[in-house]
């Protein structure tokens, strides 16, 4: 949840850490990551295998290309800084930095607005991370700063620590190796592209667990068996992050003997995750979900909330499971017309409740329920706009308002005047009157669990 953490930023969870460093460490090997530590900042790497990293689904609030640019920039202009620093010289060296480069890069211009606030908003991700810490006594008015220009915007200290965490070239340096390697391989070649054209959350048959080998070490083997043989010794790894990563282990997005695998020991797979993390372990046809145990877990996302983008594509989800067509692997497969069809009844039907941005606008309505069920890891598009729903949906439903019956016993209860304690009618009942019906009020609801 947390993958770089200083003792400035979160002291109680840092020591935490350290003092479990022992378990923790054990944790990290059998899912290949490493725990890394520089003075009071820790950092957990997670090793690339096979040239990709694969990254849970996306959060929905992620910032934009340009402000994620200007993050590793911002983070590069502290490299250049001792002490504090003000929010002015930070822009300044950043459009030194992208003036100068020989890198495919737009130049940041601190004339513009967009681009003031841009920086604005990279400051505040360095700041979450702890690499920033704000001057309590330098503090400005950002905001002056980006729509006027005026000030200092703000003063900070650069945790070096931190900042030495931030970026990890190692792992890139590994993974672009891998990558090279596999590249080779006509298997990696075909399994790429038989992949790669689906938007949203990345297959789990995509190989991202490690790479022990070195390329010296296989001059005798051909590309393609080295790729084999990385991929047989990794599936375990591969299964174990899939599970802990993303929403679940599904047996369609693995070649079939690492379903086969999966399925046979899905067993051992559930007990080393409930070892890591807790929780439970559903097994399901379709493959392995996690099930939180916990009322309010930092590991699961709030959803569905009141928006319009929420609920919509809760329905739009539940009536595409419907109507869309089921492989044997419990996906679901629409056309993009069968979508639009889908979202414009939608639109006829509850329209009128939707925002003003939204109402009557199906593009725009079916790119925000896009946006969501990508999100949630749920939804993979196809480059003429079909979708491939994940059989994680099935566990969501419709949501429909049932007014319950009433029992026969409470019908005259309701059907006649209130009357006293003592069965008198027409009695004016105050908030303090306290009626006893002759016989006990049940609940019209059945025994058992609600669900």
């Amino acid at each position: 949840m947390r993958p770089l953490v200083s003792a400035h930023v979160d002291r109680p969870l840092f020591r935490d850490i350290q003092r479990y460093a022992k378990q923790i460490d054990s944790y990290c090997r059998r899912l290949d990551y490493q725990r890394t530590r520089m003075g009071d900042a820790v950092r957990l790497v997670r090793n690339p295998v096979m040239g990709t990293v694969t990254a849970p689904p996306p959060l929905l609030d992620l910032p934009s290309r340009r402000v994620l640019t200007l993050t590793t920039l911002l983070a590069a202009a502290c490299e250049e800084v001792e002490g504090g620093v003000t929010l002015v010289r930070l822009s300044e060296i950043v459009a030194d930095l992208t003036h100068t480069t020989d890198r495919a890069l737009t130049p940041y211009d601190p004339d513009r607005l967009t681009e003031r606030r841009a920086l604005a908003k990279a400051a505040e991700q360095l700041e979450y991370w702890g690499i920033l810490r704000k001057r309590a006594t330098l503090v400005a008015d950002v905001q002056e700063w980006t729509d006027g220009r005026t000030g200092i915007g703000a003063g900070y200290d650069v945790d070096r620590d931190a900042l030495l965490l931030f970026v990890t070239p190692g792992t890139i340096t590994l993974a672009a190796h891998q990558e090279a390697q596999l590249a080779q391989a006509p298997q990696a070649r075909a399994q790429r592209s038989g992949t790669s054209h689906w938007k949203g959350t990345a297959d789990a048959a995509e190989p991202f667990a490690s790479w022990s080998g070195s390329e010296d070490s296989h001059d005798d083997e051909s590309s393609a068996a080295i790729w084999e043989t990385q991929r047989q010794a990794t599936r375990v790894v591969r299964h174990l992050r899939t599970l802990v990563e993303t929403p679940a282990l599904l047996y369609g997005d693995l070649l079939p003997d690492e379903a086969d695998l999966a399925r046979v020991q899905r067993g051992l797979r559930a007990e080393t995750v409930l070892g890591l993390i807790g929780g439970s372990i559903e097994a399901r046809s379709e493959g392995l979900v996690w099930i939180s145990t916990e009322v309010d877990c930092p590991a699961t996302v709030d959803w569905p909330t009141p928006r319009t983008e929420s609920w919509a594509a809760l329905m739009i989800a539940d009536k595409a499971g419907r109507d869309g067509r089921r492989d044997a692997d419990g996906f679901v497969h629409l056309g993009t017309l069968e979508v639009d069809d889908i979202v414009e009844d939608l639109l006829d039907w509850k329209g009128h409740l939707f925002r003003k941005d939204l109402q009557g606008r199906p593009a725009e309505t079916r790119t925000a329920v896009e946006e969501v069920l990508r999100w949630l890891g749920m939804l993979r598009t196809g480059p003429d706009g079909s979708w491939r729903l994940s059989p994680v949906v099935g566990r969501y439903r419709d949501p429909e308002l049932i007014e319950p019956s009433l029992a026969p016993h409470q019908d005259d209860l309701f059907a006649h005047p209130a009357n006293d304690a003592y069965g008198n009618f027409d009695v004016p009942v105050t908030p303090d009157d306290r009626l006893s019906p002759p016989d006990p009020v049940r609940s019209a609801e059945p025994e058992g669990d609600p669900a």
